[in-house]
């Protein structure tokens, strides 16, 4: 069973988001994942995933809400099975 991280960062200011999503992400472990809501795509956050080899999802729900979902790429199977990976609005590819 897979255990989701919540935050939703569409209210914070900088750099709240990055600080609480990364602490977030530096215990992450097998079976963990981050969900994420953020008024925009959060470009630095999405190079220190790049950076530590974790995979991640950007939805674009609308023109100002984005879901984020970042996990080990070792839980994509698991993550695929329970459709958390479902895109609710537009896939972002970055």
């Amino acid at each position: 069973m897979l255990v989701e991280h919540q935050l939703d960062a569409r209210e914070m200011m900088h750099p709240e988001p990055f600080e609480k999503s990364t602490a977030i992400l530096q215990a992450l472990r097998s079976g963990e994942y981050l969900r994420m809501l953020h008024r925009r795509i959060p470009y630095p956050l999405i190079d220190y995933c790049k950076a530590l080899n974790l995979n991640f999802l950007v939805d674009a729900i609308s023109q100002n809400s984005y879901e984020i979902i970042i996990y080990l790429p070792t839980d994509i199977e698991d993550l695929h099975q329970e459709s958390i990976l479902k895109v609710k609005g537009k896939r972002v590819d970055l």
